[in-house]
């Protein structure tokens, strides 16, 4: 989920500061009571900009899944979870993503 942008953060903390109430500048904006109180909190520490995102870094290149998954497609999650380092839920999205299906042999 992407942040808010620093304008609408500034906005809301003007409409506190001129007095407005925190429930209804969560109604007027939009946004969640718990968000109102985060970014009065933020402006008065003075760093009211978002945080950089972690959301687009990614622990497990794709790139090398795929190699990998190539080189040996009978390597198991956990197996593929040790190589890499993860938890085998990111060996398993990242498959899915790649394109790779379970597959079951009778």
């Amino acid at each position: 989920m992407k942040a808010y942008a620093l304008d609408l953060r500034e906005r809301v903390v003007n409409f506190l500061n001129a007095g407005g109430s925190k429930a209804e500048a969560a109604r007027r904006f939009d946004l969640g009571r718990r968000t109102v109180y985060r970014y009065l909190a933020a402006a008065q520490t003075g760093s009211l900009a978002p945080k950089k995102s972690w959301g687009k870094w990614r622990k497990l290149d794709p790139a090398k899944l795929h190699a990998h998954v190539k080189k040996h497609p009978a390597a198991t999650l956990k197996e593929l979870q040790q190589v890499f380092g993860v938890s085998h839920h990111a060996v398993w999205v990242r498959l899915g993503q790649l394109g790779f299906t379970l597959k079951k042999n009778s």
